[in-house]
């Protein structure tokens, strides 16, 4: 019973300690990408335009967050979306300005054109057309709840109620993106991020 207590402190400690370090690290993995990140802008359409803010954060819908096979190229070894599994999309810059979705695989890919960005997300769920001609599949990235500094989020509702909105994303080399800011009739709103 002594020789317990004589380590108990002791194991707490490197408890504390490597729980410490994790959190560190998570830290510092999301400031590196939100600071070295390839940058990508993406028009933004709100899920509930008539409420869109619940407490201090927005929750934001993509073009790219539903994807139709006969639109996007994807791998010959996707076998299909399995709702789950990683979905890499390749993003290409459009000359107009804006990014569109180009491919879609289930792994990174291997070749990447000079000025494409590769955003990574997860199959949130995929399902046949009536005919069964059509796959369409719902991907989140982790980039749909924007998180703003409490008690203003009413002013921000009213300007993206009535404005065009683009959500600043970094991308990481491995296809990681994190929610940078947001983009309201070119005003740049960006706020400390939360993990």
């Amino acid at each position: 019973m002594i020789v317990a207590r004589k380590w108990l402190w002791p194991l707490l400690g490197g408890v504390a300690l490597v729980q410490s370090v994790a959190l560190f690290d998570m830290i510092y993995e999301r400031h590196r990408l939100l600071t070295s990140g390839r940058e990508l802008t993406l028009s933004v359409r709100p899920l509930d335009p008539r409420d869109i803010f619940r407490g201090d954060y927005v929750t934001l819908g993509y073009d790219i967050s539903t994807l139709k096979k006969s639109n996007t190229e994807s791998d010959s070894d996707f076998k299909g979306f399995i709702p789950g599994t990683p979905a890499f999309v390749t993003m290409s810059p459009k000359p107009e300005g804006g990014w569109t979705e180009n491919h879609v695989g289930s792994v990174y890919p291997s070749e990447v054109t000079a000025g494409d960005i590769v955003l990574k997300g997860r199959v949130l769920s995929a399902w046949k057309s009536q005919d069964g001609a059509e796959t369409i599949v719902n991907v989140r990235y982790g980039i749909e709840k924007y998180f703003v500094p409490e008690g203003t989020g009413s002013a921000l509702e009213d300007k993206v109620r009535a404005h065009k909105i683009e959500a600043i994303v970094a991308v990481g080399s491995d296809g990681t993106g994190a929610l940078k800011g947001l983009v309201i009739d070119g005003e740049r709103h960006e706020d400390p991020p939360l993990l």
